[in-house]
This record gives C-alpha cells, sequence and structure tokens, in this order.
C-alpha cells in the first residue's frame, strides 16, 4: 500500500473505530471541554491501525535525523513505540523506551524503562496542549538525552501552538484536528447540537 493509501486508511480507522462525538461536553487531560475526543487506543488495539501508525510515524520520524530510540510518556506511547520499533526493523532498527508518570517505587525505582539510545524522538497519540509531551522531554533532558523532536498522530493545535512556537521543538504529526472538521460537524449535527 503506497503511503496515501496508508494514511488514508489511519484516517478512516480513526473516524471509524476512534472518534467519538457527544452532545455533552468530554473533559481532556489538558481540562479543556470538547464534544469530540479521539480516543486512539481504539486503533492502536487494531492490527492494521498499529501497523499503519508504526509505519506512517517512523516515516516521519526519520526525515528528523538519525533517530535512535523512540518513546514518551507512559501509557499512550508505548504501544506507538513498539508499533515504530517493530516496523523500523528493516531500517535502522530503533529501540524503544517509555517515560513513567512517577518513579517506580520498587527495584531499580527508573523513571525511564526501556532502551534509550541517542538521539531520541518522542511519540504522543494526541497533543492538545502538549503538557504529557513536555513532562517526557523533562525526564529525558534531565538524564541529558538528545532529542530530535516530537511526532504525534493528531495535533489539536498544541503541537505546533506551543510545542514548536512557544518551546522550539522541532514538531510533526500525521494529522490535525482540521482533517476531521467535516467529520466531526456531521455528527454533532445528527445529535442536533
Amino acid at each position: 500500500m503506497a503511503p496515501d493509501h496508508q494514511k488514508a486508511r489511519l484516517k478512516e480507522l480513526i473516524i471509524d473505530k476512534a472518534l467519538v462525538v457527544r452532545r455533552e461536553p468530554i473533559t481532556l487531560s489538558s481540562g479543556q471541554k470538547t464534544n469530540h475526543y479521539y480516543d486512539l487506543k481504539k486503533v492502536l488495539a487494531h492490527g492494521e491501525g498499529l501497523k499503519l501508525t508504526g509505519i506512517l510515524m517512523l516515516e516521519e520520524m526519520l526525515k528528523m535525523g538519525p533517530v535512535k530510540s523512540v518513546g514518551g510518556l507512559e501509557t499512550g506511547a508505548i504501544s506507538i513505540s513498539v508499533a515504530i520499533s517493530r516496523e523500523s526493523l528493516e531500517h535502522e532498527n530503533i529501540s524503544w523506551f517509555f517515560v513513567r508518570k512517577q518513579p517506580k517505587g520498587h527495584g531499580l525505582q527508573n523513571m525511564i524503562e526501556g532502551n534509550v539510545l541517542e538521539p531520541v524522538v518522542v511519540v504522543e497519540d494526541v497533543i492538545t496542549k502538549g503538557d504529557s509531551v513536555l513532562k517526557a522531554i523533562q525526564v529525558l533532558q534531565s538524564k541529558w538525552k538528545h532529542m530530535l523532536g516530537v511526532v504525534a498522530i493528531i495535533d489539536r493545535g498544541g503541537g505546533k501552538d506551543n510545542l514548536q512556537a512557544k518551546h522550539k521543538i522541532k514538531f510533526v504529526s500525521l494529522f490535525e484536528d482540521k482533517d476531521f472538521e467535516d467529520v466531526v460537524k456531521e455528527r454533532l449535527a445528527k445529535l442536533n447540537v
């Protein structure tokens, strides 16, 4: 399947499996309220969706430079990182890792688990304000890890506005919120909202 067809198919899967539109506002982790939500774990738990995500995000990551590992904040970044690492076998054999929200209470009490090789790319499913990504970046920087940038599946605005413009972090997403605007409007109309 050609990259354009792969991206179109991933968008179809997001619309069919992950795009939730409700009459009542949904509160996002950022605290913002919205009538639509991307439950991307529904796509990432689907074999085809996981594979397409890995292929497309790997392609964007490789444009940033010679990446050696990929990861982000638990739990959202774990399946994405594994998918990318798996798809990289024919290219760079990229390692994966994840950043804990809090240190593990036993064992080595690591904040970072997995295999972190520099340079790294941080990944996320949906970015609204970018707080989760910034937390992961802060932990990586405290361990002196060199980062190339951030790749997300969907940017609700915080990637370009916050990460790229304000924090000067290289950022790219497969999709933007506006790519789903027509479907959201159509579904809201059906709900008489």
